[in-house]
């Protein structure tokens, strides 16, 4: 059986408060039982591969946010950013990559946005 971690169950469960979601719509949006959902959320199961991709595609959570927990967690813009990436199409993420790369190769950009 797999370890239960804890780190998922409170992800998933302030993500789904931060998008007014209960956990019965998240658990019809994913296509598992309410209380098995509950169960996750409360740290008492792990879910398969596939219900992991469901849930975090779901709430429109980066599976980094997971693996990598202790990275930008408390940095606003940041989370902000993530969140935006998420809605953007193909030709979006290309215009933001471009820029994103143009402002760090651009040496006259200083580290607080200051030219």
């Amino acid at each position: 059986m797999a370890e239960v971690d804890p780190k998922l169950g409170e992800l998933i469960k302030k993500t789904r408060i931060e998008r007014r979601l209960t956990q019965e719509e998240v658990a019809e949006l994913v296509g598992c039982h309410p209380q098995y959902y509950k169960n996750l959320e409360n740290g008492k199961g792990m879910p398969s591969v596939p219900m992991f991709r469901r849930i975090m595609r779901s709430l429109h959570i980066s599976s980094d946010d997971y693996v990598w927990s202790d990275q930008n967690r408390d940095n606003p813009i940041y989370i902000s950013l993530i969140n935006l990436l998420s809605l953007c199409d193909e030709y979006k993420l290309s215009v933001l990559l471009a820029t994103a790369e143009a402002l760090l190769a651009d040496s006259s950009v200083k580290d607080n946005g200051k030219v």
